[in-house]
């Protein structure tokens, strides 16, 4: 049984739209919500991957390069973000989206959801 969820998975997007997204983190844990291609996924997996289990000391900074980067929302237990997010125009960079948190082991477990495109 899994212990987090994505509402909606998939999640319907028409390109060019502007929607608002509200991501709520319900768990006990910090969570985010990065959409990106693949290659922003695997960037992000890579940094959370590269700052999990610190020593002790100040928090390390996770960051990708900005080709990389995608939407990233990080969102602490108990929490709501909204952010306003303009769908890319271009339907085949739109439907080459992907939804997913990065927090070590989450992708993993298969915390990440589809973006489907849809006619206006």
């Amino acid at each position: 049984m899994k212990d987090w969820l994505f509402l909606p998975d998939p999640v319907d997007v028409v390109p060019g739209e502007t929607v608002l997204l509200h991501v709520v983190n319900g768990g006990l844990e910090i969570h985010e919500a990065v959409i990106g291609s693949l290659a922003v996924q695997d960037g992000w997996e890579a940094a959370e991957a590269a700052a999990a289990n610190p020593p002790p000391g100040p928090t390390p900074l996770v960051s990708v390069p900005p080709e990389l980067a995608g939407i990233r929302i990080v969102v602490a237990s108990g929490q709501r973000v909204d952010v306003v997010w303009t769908v890319p125009a271009d339907p085949t960079i739109a439907g080459a989206l992907v939804l997913g948190c990065h927090i070590p082991d989450h992708w993993a477990k298969g915390m990440r959801a589809a973006i489907r495109i849809v006619p206006r």
